[in-house]
């Protein structure tokens, strides 16, 4: 699709979402107590915001022809650093022992190959780059055990909640399909959507279970 023929709504769900992410994060960074639950917080944070404002910054401007292929790596490699500072409170704060190292270390090691594919690849197909994600978002299949006993049912439920979101996300970009009004609305529209759905449940299961349960660990 050329960059000035994509629908007129692209973009526009994340550009807002840019904007309360930024309030949301420095509100949940300020008022977490303590230095590691703090830290944990800010590296969720940073990382949500990088994901809407890179997102947004893409797809909202038509961009010089020779700016886009930047941007466009810029756009997919934050969505790899979202998923692994997603996982940084999880793993830092609720998992211990062999459990926290290999999901701390395999997310951001996951995250660092999926940014060189970005830079490498900038037109890898949808549906490679939608396993990557998914691969990497997934990690926590290795955790869930220990996740079961350390966390209440409704922060569970609101992570499990968040991974189906993403993961239907990730199938309609890589289908392409629903498409329903592509001049406006179009299926990466739909994506983005339940990119935003998705953050809002894991940013709930965050402020209220996961970065307070570094204040008693």
């Amino acid at each position: 699709m050329d960059a000035f023929d994509i629908p007129r709504l692209r973009g526009v769900s994340h550009a807002y979402a840019f904007f309360v992410a930024v309030v949301a994060a420095a509100l949940l960074i300020v008022f977490t107590p303590g230095r590691e639950p703090r830290m944990a917080a800010a590296v969720y944070g940073i990382g949500l915001c990088a994901l809407f404002g890179g997102s947004a910054l893409y797809h909202r401007w038509r961009w010089n022809p020779s700016w886009r292929p930047w941007l466009r790596r810029v756009d997919h490699s934050m969505i790899y650093v979202f998923i692994a500072a997603t996982y940084t409170p999880v793993g830092w704060l609720v998992l211990s022992g062999a459990t926290q190292w290999i999901v701390l270390i395999s997310v951001w090691a996951g995250a660092a190959a999926g940014v060189t594919l970005s830079i490498a690849w900038i037109n890898a197909p949808r549906w490679l780059c939608a396993i990557c994600y998914l691969a990497l978002g997934w990690v926590a299949v290795v955790a869930f055990p220990q996740m079961q006993s350390e966390l209440a049912t409704v922060p569970l439920t609101l992570i499990g909640l968040g991974g189906l979101l993403y993961t239907i996300g990730a199938v309609i970009y890589a289908m392409g399909r629903p498409n329903p009004w592509p001049k406006v609305f179009g299926f990466h529209e739909i994506f983005h959507v339940f990119v935003i759905l998705a953050a809002v449940a894991h940013f709930v299961a965050m402020a209220g279970w996961i970065v307070p349960s570094g204040l008693h660990s």
